[in-house]
C-alpha cells in the first residue's frame, strides 16, 4: 500500500500490484460505489455492481425498516466485475444502503 496525504484529515490508501510493483488503479466513481438492496429474509439477494473486486469491502446501513430487523446483512459471495450476494435474518425485508470500498 502507498499512503497519499489528500488533506490533513484524509489519507488515501492505494494498493500496489505485488507482481509488477505498480500502483493499482482505484475506482473513485462514487455512482458505482454505493446503492441499495432489499433483503428477502435468509434468501440470497443478488446485487449487480461492476465496481466490485475480489478484495472489496461492503458496508451496510439500514435505510427503511421492513419485516423484523435482525442482525446486519451478510455478504454471501463476491464476483469481481459482476456484483455480490447478500443474506439477512429471517423475516427481514428491510432496505439497506450499501457502500463499496476497494
Amino acid at each position: 500500500m502507498v499512503d497519499t496525504v489528500v488533506s490533513k484529515s484524509l489519507i488515501q490508501r492505494t494498493p500496489i500490484n505485488t507482481t509488477t510493483g505498480q500502483v493499482a488503479p482505484i475506482n473513485n466513481d462514487l455512482a458505482t460505489m454505493h446503492g441499495t438492496v432489499t433483503l428477502n429474509g435468509t434468501s440470497q439477494v443478488t446485487v449487480a455492481n461492476t465496481a466490485i473486486t475480489s478484495g472489496s469491502v461492503i458496508v451496510f446501513t439500514l435505510k427503511t425498516v421492513g419485516g423484523t430487523v435482525g442482525a446486519a446483512p451478510v455478504v454471501d459471495t463476491i464476483t469481481a466485475g459482476t456484483g455480490f450476494t447478500v443474506k439477512g435474518t429471517a423475516l427481514d425485508t428491510s432496505v439497506y444502503n450499501y457502500r463499496v470500498f476497494g
